[in-house]
Formats: C-alpha cells, structure tokens, sequence
C-alpha cells in the first residue's frame, strides 16, 4: 500500500525536483526565456569560442528537450508530480554535488520544461528536467557529478532532521551527448522502514543541461531504464543543439 509518506519518500529518491509544476509552468518558461532569444549552437560548452559564444537555451528548446508520452515505449502515461521544496546535506564533503540531484533547483541555472510518467498503478515512473546554464556551467555541472561518482560510492543526506542512508553504482552511460553520467541511487530510510532505487541520468549538450530519473516497481524493471535513457539524451541533445 503506497501510504502519502511513502510516496513522498520515494519521490526524493526518484529526484522529484524533476517533474516540480513549477518547472511546467508559465512563470518557468518565461524567465528561461529572458535573455535567452537565441537557440543554442553547436559550440562545446566547455570550450566556448569567440565566434560563438555560448548563450542560454531558449525555453522552447528546452520544452523541445523534454520526453513525450509518443517517445517512450507503450503502457507510459504522463502524469503530474508534486512538488518539493526541502533542502538536503550531506555528511562527506566529496559527495556533495550529488546532492543537488534530490533538491528542487540548480544554482546558476534557470528551470525550463519538466515531465512525468507512471505505469501500471504508479509504482514506476519517469522523471525528466531541463535547465540551462551561462557559459560552461552545464558542463561543470556534470563534471562535478562525475567526479563525485569516482570517489563517492554512499553518504548519509540529511533532509529537516530525517536521515537518508543512500549508495551509489555506476552504470554505462548513453552515447550521443557532450557529457552524460548515470548510476543506480539506493535509498534506506531506517525511520519509516523505507528502501527504494532508482535509475539517474545527467547529461550536458552545450548550455544545456538535463535530469532524468527512473524509478521501477521492482528489481526487474531496471531492465527498461537503457532504452529510455537513450532515448532521453538523444532528443535532449538534437534540441539542446538547435
């Protein structure tokens, strides 16, 4: 029985800054596209040249980013997710850039288009978020993650007093993006008697920058996260290009 806590906890794990409304609303696009009239171009975001200067994506690119139900494979169906607002620390410094895949918003970057997806009764569901940064900050971004990955196999994050228990796999990346890492989060929530797992994805594509999450009703639903997520970085990177 999916109780509203367990819900709510399994939302973290499934990194439920993802799917924020917010992050579907008018007021998101509109400050994406602030300052941000132009398409993206085809310039490495980590090395921006003086001809063509790394500008933001503009909101329509990032909602062009974003999955739709016709993308994904039968029985998905989009759906909303709520919100969530906290804030989360860590106890090993070196983790630390992993931390902002549970929090609602990126710092530097501005929110544009999110989507989410259940299947069966809910207890899967897909999660994606697109952003973009100034210059590198994409590709900073997902450095950050990666090198956090290398060294970083567990941490304790800690959300208004509650203690998360979580531990990390890599898994092979996608090809098809500038940058792109993903890795299995487990999560133990000794408090509610809480486990859960899910599938992450974070890729980089000039100033652009994408959060995927997986989370299945079970072990053996992992098997279908591959080919989403390729499915994922390759619409995020034609959109991201312009």
């Amino acid at each position: 029985m999916r109780t509203p806590i367990r819900h709510g906890l399994v939302a973290v794990l499934a990194v439920s800054a993802l799917s924020l409304t917010a992050a579907c609303g008018g007021s998101s696009d509109g400050d994406a596209a602030q300052g941000a009239d132009k398409p993206a171009t085809a310039t490495t975001a980590a090395e921006p040249t003086s001809a063509a200067p790394a500008v933001p994506l503009t909101a329509d690119a990032m909602k062009a980013a974003v999955l739709e139900a016709k993308d994904l494979p039968s029985g998905w169906k989009a759906g909303k997710a709520g919100s969530d607002q906290a804030t989360y620390k860590t106890d090993k410094p070196a983790c630390e850039p992993l931390t902002t895949l549970l929090a609602n918003k990126v710092a530097g970057a501005t929110t544009g288009a999110s989507a989410h997806f259940e299947r069966g009764n809910g207890d899967s569901t897909l999660d994606q978020q697109v952003l973009t940064f100034p210059g590198t900050g994409a590709a900073d971004h997902v450095k950050a993650i990666g090198t956090a990955l290398d060294t970083c196999t567990g941490f304790t994050a800690e959300m208004e007093g509650m203690k998360m228990k979580i531990t990390l796999q890599k898994l092979t990346a996608p090809q098809g993006a500038e940058q792109v890492q993903t890795f299995r989060m487990k999560m133990n929530i000794a408090e509610y008697d809480i486990t859960a797992e899910s599938n992450v994805l974070v890729a980089a594509q000039g100033t652009g920058l994408t959060r995927f999450a997986h989370v299945p009703a079970n072990a053996s639903g992992h098997k279908d996260f591959d080919g989403v997520a390729k499915i994922v970085v390759e619409k995020f990177a034609k959109a991201a290009q312009g």
